[in-house]
């Protein structure tokens, strides 16, 4: 997983193998794996940040596997998982400089919620973005 993350995100944004593991260790975390070929084609990791609310940490796509629905299913699973332990609403942020991101989210209902100045560090901005589970 690491090392396609650091494939599907630049420095600063990709995450480290601490960070994965340590998203990994919450208790209320959940994730979900694609493979092909033997390998890993992607993957989603989110966690609930209280009993009606959940964070998409990352959801990642080998760039030879985009665009073929491959995200979509592993971000609805994701959310189906959060669903059923009883979140009723789901979070996440995407870089503004990533508009085909964003409108990838849109498209699966995912709202702006706010800005965050400087998410990504100096000058780089975060959209929180938001849907409605269930």
């Amino acid at each position: 997983m690491y090392r396609l993350d650091q494939v599907c995100f630049e420095p600063g944004i990709a995450y480290s193998r601490e960070d994965l593991w340590r998203f990994l260790a919450i208790a209320t975390a959940d994730g979900v794996v694609a493979e092909a070929a033997g390998r890993i084609a992607g993957f989603a990791i989110g966690y609930r940040t209280s009993k009606r609310v959940a964070r998409v940490v990352t959801l990642d796509v080998d760039p030879k596997r985009r665009r073929q629905g491959l995200g979509r299913d592993l971000l609805e699973d994701l959310l189906g998982r959060f669903v059923r332990s009883g979140a009723r609403e789901a979070r996440l942020e995407v870089s503004v400089e990533n508009p085909g991101a964003i409108a990838f989210y849109e498209s699966l209902g995912f709202g702006n919620r706010r800005r965050i100045r400087d998410y990504y560090g100096p000058g780089r901005d975060a959209r929180e973005m938001v849907r409605g589970l269930g």
